[in-house]
Formats: C-alpha cells, structure tokens, sequence
C-alpha cells in the first residue's frame, strides 16, 4: 500500500524510467560479459 496523498495513475507508462534503465543495463551487460568467465571460474573453485 503506497502512502500518497494523490492516487496512483494506470493510464500512463513509464517510458522514461524503462529507457534510463535500459541505458544502464546494456553497457553494465558489455562490460561484465568478458569478466563472466573468470566469476564463473573463482565461483566454482570455491564451490570445491
């Protein structure tokens, strides 16, 4: 339940948000990519 002295709106999307979102997410993904590897490598030794 959000507290909020005006109603919540259904009728208008957050394109905005979903955009920044979108923006931060790609070149996080681009730059962890080459680095998934070695996390999956250290993940593992540490598993055994």
């Amino acid at each position: 339940m959000a507290r909020s002295v005006s109603p919540p709106r259904h009728d208008a999307s957050n394109t905005e948000m979903a955009t920044i979102g979108y923006l931060v997410a790609v070149p996080l993904f681009a730059l962890l990519l080459p680095v998934a590897p070695v996390l999956i490598v250290l993940w593992l030794a540490d598993r055994l």
